[in-house]
């Protein structure tokens, strides 16, 4: 009896030390929930506690679980959050866990971007140097006097005069793109890499393929001083790795996801931004072509050019070319402008071309009107286009600026706070250095109130008679104040020449494949769609030689 009842004892023992380490475990498991939900929302009441209008978060993501979780699209997402803080001059939403400001009052908008500018000069910095130096140092991501110096050291390479030397090397482009498409007419079977069907005398292309083909030669001749056929030659190093460099949907979203939850914790993981096959590809590039000029006392009018003589001293500005106020360029900060000017290149004008080129497609009138200016500009230069008559084709330019409403080539606009700082607005909202400010472009171009049936495409918005009724900083493609894109009028350029090649001997349709309505991709950033830019190319019974 005495042994069954010590056994009895040692048995209800067991049992209270196993619900004991069940109720220990239970306890450390809802310590480490309530830890890790205070972390992921501990500044969800920042708008709050100031009596603002925000949008409600969720933990970790804030406001961006519905780009996280692909329920939509980034600018869609932007546009909702908007619409949200209607009848508001400005409201919270969250980065992530980061308190963002978005302005929504174009007034409000002048103010932190131009007139009180030296408050917000920066970009939040969230790739830093020491975590991807091709990305870091780019002029996108310097910040204080490290980016006034560089933009004052490189803002003589896009006046007017330098664009007009680099002209010359994308209308060579422009030629080439032409040609080939003709050629597959005429019956050249191009590489399966390349999207291109025939049917009949005209073809079928999957217009992203064709376009960024077509920047990627541009920036290579224009930004590397390398000669690339990227349609004859589809599968070149410097095509297959810029595409892969470009690419910020699928895997390298999460890594951009990453470094906007935690930079810290990505810093320590040392995952880079742009892949270090692509980093090292492209920075032994640039370093070549240097050597390899130096040596050989090559000249080339090119962007690679141009900074080899800031890094000298001897590039001059137009307007000021006594003026010595600038940084002193090494080999790396020339490495990552040139590949900065190659990404922004690369997907952002191919991306104008695709929805430019889709939206004439649709819109045939539009087509027709754009058709004849190109045909009659063409006649008045002799059949080669130039660079004064390229910039005096005010429908094409029409065609471009109603694009980048509906289209703009970045969603949002962001600044960073880099000294205390009282927002003018009602209510005022005291912010310090390091809050954030979001400048929600593509909602700001589909609004009612600035834009009129928001939605539609329509290029007379911005003819001479129509164009002063736009709202200022209420439609800015290429950004505002200061800050704004330093290579705007080079992508503009690059684009016009593109399409004016394009259309002067092809005329664009409707075909099966074409995505109708658009729909952005929610895989990403990136303003482009799922399933291709697929339109007809018709040959053009009366062909302009170019």
């Amino acid at each position: 009896m005495f042994r069954v009842r010590g056994s009895e004892r040692k048995e209800e023992m067991g049992i209270t030390e196993v619900l004991w380490l069940y109720s220990t475990m239970i306890l450390i498991v809802l310590g480490l929930i309530s830890v890790l939900y205070w972390y992921g929302t501990r500044n969800f009441n920042y708008f709050e506690k100031r009596k603002l209008a925000f949008v409600k978060p969720a933990p970790f993501v804030g406001t961006m679980g519905s780009v996280m979780f692909r329920k939509l699209s980034f600018p869609d997402c932007v546009l909702q959050q908007y619409n949200q803080l209607k009848g508001h001059t400005y409201g919270g939403i969250f980065e992530f866990m980061n308190p963002t400001v978005m302005l929504r009052d174009p007034d409000l908008i002048k103010t932190v971007t131009v007139k009180d500018f030296d408050y917000f000069t920066d970009h939040r910095a969230i790739i830093t140097e020491e975590s991807d130096p091709l990305w870091g140092k780019g002029i996108f991501n310097l910040q204080g006097q490290q980016w006034k110096d560089m933009r004052s050291t490189l803002s003589p390479a896009f006046t007017s005069s330098k664009m007009k030397m680099m002209f010359v090397l994308v209308t060579e482009c422009g030629k080439q793109l032409v040609d080939f498409l003709e050629n597959c007419c005429l019956g050249y079977t191009p590489d399966k890499v390349c999207q291109i069907e025939k049917e009949g005398d005209n073809l079928v292309v999957e217009m992203k393929d064709l376009f960024t083909r077509f920047t990627n030669d541009v920036i290579a001749t224009t930004a590397f001083g390398v000669t690339v056929d990227s349609l004859k030659k589809p599968s070149n190093d410097f095509y297959l790795l810029g595409k892969e460099a470009a690419n910020f949907n699928g895997p390298r979203a999460f890594v951009w996801f990453g470094y906007g939850l935690s930079p810290k914790m990505m810093k320590m993981l040392r995952i880079p931004l742009i892949p270090n096959k692509v980093n090292s590809f492209f920075r032994s590039l640039i370093m070549d072509t240097m050597s390899t000029r130096e040596r050989e006392g090559i000249i080339r009018p090119d962007l690679i050019q141009l900074m080899m003589q800031a890094k000298k001293g001897t590039l001059q500005d137009d307007k000021s070319p006594d003026n010595n106020d600038k940084a002193v360029l090494t080999d790396d900060d020339i490495a990552a402008q040139a590949f900065l000017f190659f990404l922004g290149g690369f997907d952002t004008t191919s991306t104008i071309l695709c929805f430019a080129t889709h939206e004439l497609a649709v819109h045939p009138e539009a087509q027709d009107k754009l058709l004849k200016e190109v045909d009659s500009t063409l006649k008045e230069c002799g059949g080669s286009i130039t660079y004064e008559a390229l910039h005096n084709m005010k429908y094409l330019d029409m065609v471009l600026s109603e694009t980048m409403r509906l289209y703009p080539p970045l969603a949002t606009l962001e600044r960073c706070c880099v000294k205390s700082y009282t927002l003018p607005a009602d209510p005022p909202l005291e912010m310090k250095p390091g809050d954030g400010i979001w400048i929600p472009v593509y909602a700001l171009h589909r609004d009612p109130d600035y834009f009129p049936d928001p939605e539609r495409f329509d290029p007379e918005r911005f003819s001479d008679e129509n164009k002063h009724n736009i709202k200022p900083f209420t439609y800015v493609p290429f950004g505002v104040g200061p800050r704004n894109c330093i290579g705007s009028r080079f992508a503009l350029m690059e684009t016009k020449i593109a399409m004016v090649h394009l259309l002067s001997r092809f005329s664009l349709k409707v075909v099966s494949k074409t995505p109708i309505p658009i729909q952005i991709t929610k895989k990403g950033f990136s303003m482009t769609v799922d399933e291709g830019f697929w339109l007809g190319l018709e040959r053009r019974s009366t062909k302009q030689i170019n």
